[in-house]
């Protein structure tokens, strides 16, 4: 399962004064403290969930909620406790990131959301779009329709897939394993036809080193993760403290015995970050306050960027094929719809059902308020080894869960996270 977890992490503290400072906007009461602390303790304790942390902040970075439960390993109580600054694997958290450093190039005019990738990746004019396979198990190549552009690999509507959310892709896999000379891996769709949830964000890191000159761990360095005070000993390419574990068909949580994962070598930029719950909040604290960070009035984006492209949807701009539109004809599971082809690795899925859903440049929006809980536009996504965030801008609250399990999508972090939210709104 080791090369599992390392293949997903190829294919994110607040500044100390931020964590520390105290409550000054609508503190949890007690009791609402000790119902999560209850909640989230008797999960750990009753082995339902590893260690795992959660983080809620107001706007202005005081902390509604912050605590830590376990230890890194569910099997050794003598491991190192789970805390605010343990470094986890949060895989696909990194888009977010990368898609700031996107928006920042926008904001340069050294990019245009309307350039073909090929611009950059000049071997996506090469890509094909796979159809299905032969009765012999040959794929079904052909060129795309459509021509990809960068808009589209900030909404997932470029075609790519990950092997473990479409079956061509992993039918793509095992026959490409097979071949002496493995040609590049096809678009799961043409491209501007429907979300498509897979690593176009890595090609979006491409397109950023090209027009850059630099890498792109270093790009975020320079850019983003340095100006906001963010260590790379604790977010980047760095070990992990917190081992893998793994949810058996029986629901019983063994952790993988080889150890923390090492970190990928490459950046890749859909899913290459090690980072804590505490950089990864302050990194997420300027995207509600417009760019800013609250704290140390570092600007990484401006508002006039932010109000465009942070909560405003854009999934509607994305579907560019003549007579896709979002809801009536579009290709794939759907905007939001997690279909599983590896329940080792990820479950089925439907974010906010029966809500109006859509995708900003960085994560999925809900179009409509969820009573009790966040405002409607507020974003929200995730990494494959369940961690969780949600941002919203109009209540100015932002919150995240972090462990790490597999498959994605497990149903008694999910209920922790739903349980975050709810009280955090309830104070």
């Amino acid at each position: 399962m080791v090369s599992v977890q390392a293949l997903l992490l190829a294919t994110l503290a607040l500044t100390a004064d931020a964590i520390t400072s105290p409550d000054r906007s609508r503190p949890l009461s007690p009791q609402l403290k000790a119902k999560l602390d209850v909640g989230f303790s008797t999960a750990v304790r009753e082995k339902r969930v590893p260690g795992i942390t959660a983080l809620a902040l107001n706007r202005d970075g005081s902390i509604i909620y912050n605590n830590s439960f376990g230890t890194v390993n569910i099997d050794d109580p003598s491991s190192a406790p789970v805390t605010a600054n343990t470094k986890m694997a949060i895989a696909s958290m990194t888009k977010a990131v990368v898609s700031v450093a996107a928006l920042q190039l926008v904001e340069q005019k050294k990019l245009n959301l309307d350039d073909p990738i090929e611009k950059y990746i000049p071997s996506w004019a090469n890509l094909s779009v796979i159809t299905g396979f032969s009765p012999s198990g040959e794929p079904i190549l052909r060129p795309p329709k459509f021509k990809a552009k960068v808009i589209h690999l900030l909404t997932h509507t470029a075609g790519p897939a990950y092997f473990f959310d479409n079956e061509n892709i992993k039918k793509w896999q095992t026959w490409v394993a097979k071949q002496p000379s493995p040609p590049p891996q096809p678009l799961a769709a043409d491209p501007g036809t429907g979300w498509f949830y897979g690593p176009g964000t890595a090609t979006l890191g491409h397109v950023i080193e090209a027009i850059s000159g630099l890498r792109l761990d270093v790009y975020l360095n320079k850019h983003i993760f340095g100006p906001l005070g963010i260590s790379p000993n604790t977010t980047g390419i760095v070990k992990p403290d917190m081992w893998s574990h793994f949810r058996s068909p029986d629901g019983t949580i063994v952790p993988d015995t080889s150890a923390p994962v090492q970190p990928p070598d490459d950046p890749f930029g859909d899913a290459y970050l090690i980072s804590t719950i505490t950089d990864y909040a302050n990194f997420l604290l300027p995207l509600i306050n417009d760019g800013r960070h609250p704290k140390s009035d570092v600007q990484i984006l401006s508002p006039e960027t932010a109000k465009k492209y942070l909560f405003t949807d854009l999934y509607p701009k994305s579907l560019t094929a003549p007579g896709f539109t979002p809801g009536k004809k579009e290709a794939g599971p759907g905007l939001g719809n997690w279909i599983s082809s590896d329940p080792v690795l990820t479950n089925n899925y439907t974010f906010f059902p029966g809500i109006k859903k859509g995708w900003s440049s960085l994560w999925l929006l809900n179009k409509q308020d969820l009573p009790g809980r966040r405002r409607a536009m507020s974003g929200t996504w995730a990494g494959i080894m369940n961690t969780y965030y949600w941002v919203d801008d109009r209540s100015g609250k932002l919150g995240i869960v972090m462990t790490s399990l597999l498959p994605f999508l497990d149903g008694e972090v999910l209920k922790l996270f739903d349980l975050l939210e709810e009280v955090v709104y309830d104070c």
